[in-house]
């Protein structure tokens, strides 16, 4: 039953002249008290608490997906792998407007950034590792015949696939795949 002129609580809390508990509690008590109750393991979120745990192995886990790709790089030259696959276009090895090759993504520089892979891959690690070593296919340095296979493989409609600038030439290009 609602009384005129205040509270609906059928009984009096207490708390101000019309029996709101929160009447006259400043900001900063409040946010006390829903830190108080709130209280996270992690400091931050439900997420967070869920991908606590797992966290610093997927550091680890990057950190050496990271070296390998790192070594993999070194071992890399003009000679081996001379185009770049940038986002579908491609560039001979030292195009001036291609970006360089992208290593596996990081996991989240901070564990909230981390809980937005964790929750929704369920928390498997492997899946998240997977998904985070994908962005190296995004811009990546690939052999003659890797980007032969590629061109065969691709939609020729789309347009071209070859950089403006740079304009790469493979010595045995069919009619529909040459640069222009």
């Amino acid at each position: 039953m609602a009384r005129s002129g205040g509270c609906s609580s059928p009984r009096r809390c207490g708390g101000c002249s019309t029996g709101s508990p929160t009447a006259g509690l400043s900001p900063e008590r409040a946010a006390e008290l829903v830190h108080q109750v709130s209280r996270w393991n992690s400091g931050c979120c439900y997420w967070c608490d869920l991908a606590a745990p797992a966290y610093p192995e997927a550091l680890r886990r990057h950190r050496d997906a990271h070296e390998q790709w790192q070594r993999r790089q070194r071992s890399i030259t003009p000679g081996t792998h001379p185009y770049l696959l940038d986002n579908g276009t491609v560039h001979r090895w030292n195009c001036a407007a291609a970006p360089p090759a992208r290593g596996p993504g990081h996991p989240g520089a901070d564990l909230h950034a981390y809980a937005a892979w964790h929750g929704p891959l369920n928390g498997d690690l492997d899946r998240i590792m997977a998904e985070l070593w994908e962005e190296t296919r995004v811009s990546r340095r690939v052999t003659e015949a890797e980007l032969d296979q590629w061109l065969r493989l691709r939609n020729h409609h789309a347009g071209s696939a070859w950089c403006p600038r740079c304009s790469p030439e493979l010595s045995e290009l069919s009619e529909e795949q040459e640069p222009g």
